[in-house]
């Protein structure tokens, strides 16, 4: 039920899954946890660089310290496999996954994670979970799209998450929002806005990163392509 939701995608959500390239990505999320009404705030902040079809990212703030490497390929269709390693205070989890190009618009997406756990919540919570998801891409208009992901709660096998999401889309600028039901009754929310090299968000989830945490997430980004380019003509 991607908890991971936020930040490594609830934003798709936060600049660290935008495909950018060559460029450097600063951000700032301001966090409340909002678990039983025991409020707690944290400022996270990291660093992104990308280079064609490699991206590196620092994770330095209140909630954890860490980086996260990866990239992609691309075959003669244009579908891509992508692959990270993200290794923080405590958990690592290393991703793969692909894009595959169809017909019509259609992109299918297929998404493998396994995270290694170092401390855990309570008693009896695993310190290993696999996590699988599948989806779609439609493609409309030039840049528009719309997606729908289906991701398996590792810690009780019966649940599941599902992440829908529309982008409306230039070359310089997009506006995405979505919603992320769950097989339990609960919800989450997210949206994002780029203008140029700003960006800002907000995300609501529950039960964040495999944890019982609740979360708001507040973010704004610049992302500062390295020619300093503002604006990109068609």
């Amino acid at each position: 039920m991607l908890r991971k939701i936020v930040i490594i995608f609830l934003l798709s959500l936060i600049p660290r899954t935008v495909i950018a390239t060559d460029s450097v990505t600063i951000t700032n999320d301001y966090i409340v946890d909002i678990k039983d009404g025991d409020d707690k705030t944290y400022n996270d902040k990291s660093l992104r660089l990308d280079f064609k079809q490699v991206y590196l990212t620092g994770f330095f703030g209140d909630w954890q310290h860490g980086f996260e490497i990866g990239g992609y390929i691309k075959d003669k269709r244009r579908s891509a496999y992508n692959t990270a390693l993200r290794v923080r205070e405590n958990d690592q989890t290393f991703q793969i996954g692909t894009d595959q190009v169809f017909k019509a618009g259609f992109v299918g997406k297929l998404d493998l994670r396994y995270t290694h756990i170092e401390e855990i919540e309570k008693p009896g919570d695993k310190d290993e979970l696999f996590v699988y998801g599948l989806g779609v891409d439609k493609y409309y208009g030039d840049y528009h799209y719309w997606t729908a992901m289906i991701y398996n709660d590792p810690r009780e096998g019966d649940r599941f998450s599902v992440i829908i999401s529309n982008t409306f889309a230039d070359l310089n600028s997009y506006l995405r929002v979505g919603v992320v039901p769950r097989s339990d009754g609960t919800w989450g929310y997210f949206g994002t806005v780029k203008y140029h090299w700003i960006l800002a968000g907000y995300a609501y989830t529950r039960e964040f990163d495999f944890t019982t945490l609740d979360r708001k997430v507040f973010t704004i980004a610049l992302q500062i392509p390295f020619d300093l380019k503002w604006n990109r003509e068609e």
